[in-house]
């Protein structure tokens, strides 16, 4: 194909965010744009001299679409990921990729069926400096992480409502948990303690303002996760420890490094903008029909998918230890 012709079912915030991508793109052109608010439509569609619609089943039904961009709530997937694989078309999904593992089973069954190219927005699998992290962890004897993330609360409806955003170990520490299973592996085990009751001043909001979580990962090391979104911004803090038998090292989500062991100490800072080169990789993939490029298919997404709704499972249940497959 000359150029990848591309949907969007949804037009919010975060397709703002790969639409900035999209305009970088040579290869990929924006052909239809698709959201529930019809301004909202209009709006990404001028932008891209595209077709609107506040229907994506319309949009599938009058479009020839080599790719579609997934970007709804999580509580929206309501089969519009089945009704695009139908039509071979491939798929990009923003995380969390549904808050019912069932249907996103059926996506990824469906998705291997048809043998098409699929991804998943964890983009800080592209950050340069992780291959250089793996590489590292991958000669040590690890004994444990321990890490967190701590920030504010996204001001839009839906996160505010844990049926609709699953909360922040779904929604927004996933990225944490994922970077987690790409550098350590499966997880066999966890469990996790939830609050709530700190953030008292916003209407309908019903989610955990703070949780810990401790998992044991089937190569045997333990780690902890703790992750709270009732801080000022300023404030926020999303950081990996892994402590090994030779060294230490510590690794921020955005890909800043540092290995200290006896003697010497490494730095490291991230030089690309791994959000492009998400969206790069995913329509170089499409056009090259090669799944094999991308480092989050939804395959694979859905593994931190699944582990982060047993540790919402863990936290409703008081604590209690649940076991992965």
């Amino acid at each position: 194909m000359d150029k990848v012709k591309v949907g969007f079912i949804g037009c919010g915030g975060i397709a703002q965010f790969h639409f900035g991508h999209m305009e970088k793109i040579e290869n990929a052109r924006v052909v239809a744009t698709c959201d529930r608010i019809e301004e909202r439509a209009n709006k990404a569609a001028d932008r891209f001299k595209a077709k609107p619609y506040t229907s994506y089943k319309e949009m599938f039904e009058r479009e020839q679409l080599d790719a579609v961009y997934v970007c709804v709530e999580p509580s929206a997937h309501d089969g519009m990921e089945m009704m695009a694989i139908e039509r071979g078309i491939n798929l990009f999904v923003q995380k969390p990729m549904s808050l019912d593992l069932a249907y996103a089973k059926d996506v990824r069954d469906a998705i291997a069926d048809k043998g098409l190219v699929s991804a998943v927005g964890f983009q800080c699998r592209y950050v340069d400096t992780l291959p250089r992290v793996k590489a590292w962890l991958d000669g040590q004897e690890i004994g444990m992480a321990v890490c967190t993330r701590l920030g504010g609360l996204p001001m839009v409806w839906w996160w505010r409502r844990h049926e609709h955003s699953g909360g922040q170990v779904v929604e927004q520490s996933i990225h944490n948990y994922d970077i987690l299973r790409y550098l350590l592996g499966e997880v066999d085990a966890v469990h996790g303690m939830a609050r709530r009751g700190t953030i008292r001043d916003i209407e309908n909001y019903n989610t955990d303002d703070a949780s810990a979580v401790t998992m044991h990962f089937k190569s045997g090391v333990v780690a902890t996760l703790m992750s709270g979104c009732f801080s000022p911004g300023p404030f926020g803090h999303s950081s990996f420890d892994f402590y090994t038998r030779e060294g230490v090292m510590n690794y921020g989500l955005g890909g800043t490094f540092k290995i200290r062991q006896a003697n010497v100490t490494v730095e490291g800072k991230p030089g690309n903008d791994y959000g492009q080169e998400s969206d790069d990789t995913f329509i170089d993939a499409v056009q090259d029909k090669d799944p094999s490029l991308v480092l989050s298919p939804y395959a694979d997404a859905f593994k931190s998918l699944e582990l982060t709704l047993a540790i919402n499972e863990s936290m409703a249940q008081g604590g209690k230890l649940i076991e992965l497959p």
